[in-house]
This record gives structure tokens, sequence and C-alpha cells, in this order.
């Protein structure tokens, strides 16, 4: 299952589940609920830490195929 949202609206702690609601802009600029993410408590550093590196990982992907990809061009 794939989600798309551009904002994080609320998070809550629920009966020991962290809830994020997800929400997507419109055309008209307004918001339109995509979803909730809900993860255990007890999960939410190792989830949180973990999407925190692969993000890491990711920019520093991007900051090197941008590097080469200008010292290709000169």
């Amino acid at each position: 299952m794939q989600l798309f949202a551009d904002q994080i609206q609320t998070v809550a702690l629920s009966n020991g589940n962290l809830r994020i609601q997800l929400t997507q802009r419109g055309a008209e600029n307004e918001q339109i609920d995509a979803g909730t993410l809900i993860i255990p408590a007890s999960q939410a550093n190792n989830f949180v830490n973990g999407l925190a590196g692969s993000l890491k990982n990711l920019d520093e992907k991007i900051k090197a195929h941008r590097e080469a990809s200008e010292g290709e061009d000169q």
C-alpha cells in the first residue's frame, strides 16, 4: 500500500500507540486527510531513528550524484 502525504497534521499518543495524522494539499490548497500512521509507542524511537538514518543516507547519495554530475559538466 502506498500513501502520499504533504504534511503532518497532528501527532497523538493513544492506547500505547503513536498516531500520526497525515494530510495532502488539495487543488485549492485545502488539507485533505491522507490517513493515519500508527506506530507502537515502544517502537517510535527506533522507527524515527531508522527513518532519519535512511533520509541522511539518501541525502548523501543525492549530494554525491550531484557532485559527480557537476564534475562531468566541467
